[in-house]
């Protein structure tokens, strides 16, 4: 029985992230994310081979962008009148930004938008092809709304399936390292991964590329790190260079972050570039780096401005962007649509509640460079946008949001929680590490459902003065119905606490199909290093 249900798991695993992402997709309004109209029409424009398109200034009169100048450059996209016409039917402009009113705007708002709808439609997006290309492709098969839905799908197929294989290749490493994951994997990076978006994608694939080196970097056995991490770590962090321009800069971070908070930097440094599929990996990664660097030279990927802004100082952008900051930890976490559904308080209490300790905890037990690596990713988390936005604002304008931040700030919990499991919860085994995992489980469960169940509100009532707490008097309906959205949000988070509460397995399995491979009698867990606390010694101490 044990040799069948642990390689069920990365199966449940995927099915309960992909349940948790079609919540989105199939409960929120259709373009109702942030961007998501322009990144709809590049998507469908790129699988007809329209890589470019034709620029044009837009300028608003009376008008001053979060870009501080009063026009910026859109890029017109040749496409099918149906599909052109589906855009225009769900267009958000009546109810973005303002919380009052439902998604039932559209109906009568947009009118004239489809009765105008012609052969081309606007984005001002240029990014890379891949992610438009992974997600494009149904629009060649399907009309109008149905193009559409069936593009979110395909990107909350490929959302779960690297939150997955984020969670299955850190629960070999025991709950600590699962929990961590869970935590990364925030409502809103969920959210954009389950939209046309590539920050989703962005977010998915750096997260297990962090998950991915952890793994390879503290490889237990004496044969060093696994080919299936190393082929994890390839797949993740070529995508991440490719599918936006800061990729290269979010690899860097994670790469020299993993490292520097390994027990044994230069071993592990060794360890990770010999061995099976070293040189194919290298020689994938110099490949996706070279073909990111020529596309963001050639295509002006940041460039949203005409022309610099003339008027703009590093202190005025960095000043802007501080004053934004506590917004932007608000996006993080569940501030999703256009900044407009309203994370609530439950959510972030709950979620930030967990993050913080297990950063906490990580740095009470962890080691000096362990330490040292966490307090410089927190502050990464902070200062990157500030001196980003002071430094390129001139150039690119000011408009950094909190999911551009996730993919390395998804390494605070990821790290702290490894740092957790490496030198305390192995110390502990038994009840104690199970029990703190189905707490974190049900902690960040009810966070995840208190975040969807308000974003059905914002959508079907609005957040008015009249809006109620209850679906009776609900305007807008989603496509799978109230109770099917909620419903998968439910399945999901059930899944994924069910999973973290038997985790374990998952490394008694790889263990077990590892000396079945090589002929060899499985290893015993790892055990805490010399001097590391256990939960007992640890309370004494305090």
């Amino acid at each position: 029985m044990l040799r069948k249900i642990p390689a069920a798991r990365p199966l449940l695993a995927f099915l309960a992230f992909l349940t948790l992402a079609l919540s989105w997709s199939l409960g929120t309004p259709l373009l109702s994310a942030a961007d998501e109209p322009e990144q709809a029409v590049r998507a469908m424009a790129v699988v007809r081979g329209e890589f470019s398109g034709a620029q044009q200034v837009w300028n608003f009169a009376h008008w001053q962008s979060t870009y501080t100048t009063p026009d910026y450059l859109e890029t017109r996209y040749r496409l099918p009148h149906d599909l052109v016409r589906a855009v225009a039917a769900h267009d958000p402009a009546c109810y973005a930004f303002n919380e009052a009113n439902t998604a039932a705007c559209t109906v009568t708002s947009n009118t004239h938008r489809i009765a105008q709808a012609g052969a081309t439609a606007l984005s001002h997006m240029n990014y890379s092809p891949l992610y438009y290309a992974l997600v494009g492709w149904p629009s060649l098969l399907l009309r109008g709304d149905n193009a559409l839905y069936a593009m979110r799908v395909v990107s909350a197929l490929i959302t779960a399936l690297l939150l997955a294989a984020a969670f299955t290749t850190s629960a070999r490493r025991g709950r600590a390292a699962a929990v961590g994951v869970v935590a990364a994997a925030t409502p809103a990076a969920i959210y954009f991964g389950a939209v046309v978006n590539p920050s989703g994608l962005e977010i998915a694939s750096a997260l297990l590329a962090w998950a991915s080196l952890i793994s390879m970097t503290r490889a237990e056995s004496a044969g060093g790190t696994r080919l299936s991490d190393r082929i994890l770590f390839t797949v993740a962090a070529a995508t991440l260079l490719l599918v936006r321009p800061l990729g290269p800069v979010w690899l860097g971070i994670i790469v020299l972050a993993v490292f520097a908070a390994s027990p044994d930097p230069r071993a592990r440094l060794r360890a990770a570039v010999r061995g099976r599929g070293a040189r194919w990996m290298f020689a994938a990664l110099a490949a996706a780096l070279a073909a990111t660097l020529a596309w963001d030279a050639t295509q002006n990927t940041l460039g949203i401005l005409p022309r610099p802004n003339a008027t703009y100082t590093f202190a005025k952008g960095a000043s802007m962007t501080l004053a934004q900051t506590p917004q932007f930890f608000a996006q993080m976490v569940g501030l999703i649509g256009w900044n407009d559904v309203h994370v609530p308080t439950a959510t972030t209490y709950l979620w930030y509640g967990t993050v913080v300790a297990l950063l906490l905890a990580g740095l009470i037990v962890g080691g000096r460079r362990e330490r040292l690596v966490l307090l410089a990713l927190a502050v990464i988390v902070v200062a990157f946008p500030i001196a980003f936005e002071g430094y390129s604002g001139a150039s690119y304008g000011v408009g950094w949001q909190g999911r551009y931040s996730l993919p390395f700030a998804v390494g605070v919990p990821l790290l702290a929680a490894e740092v957790l499991g490496r030198r305390l919860w192995t110390a502990e085994p038994g009840g104690i590490p199970r029990a703190l995992a189905k707490t974190v489980g049900a902690v960040l469960a009810l966070g995840y459902l208190c975040e969807v169940w308000w974003a059905w509100r914002r959508y079907a009532e609005g957040l008015g003065s009249a809006s109620h707490y209850l679906p009776t008097h609900a305007k807008w309906t989603p496509l799978i119905s109230w109770p099917g959205m909620i419903g998968l949000a439910v399945l999901g988070v059930a899944g994924v606490f069910a999973l973290l509460a038997s985790s374990s397995t998952f490394r008694v399995a790889a263990a077990a199909e590892a000396a079945e491979q090589d002929g060899d009698a499985p290893e015993p867990p790892a055990q805490a290093p010399a001097g590391s606390p256990g939960v007992e010694s640890l309370v004494n101490k305090l």
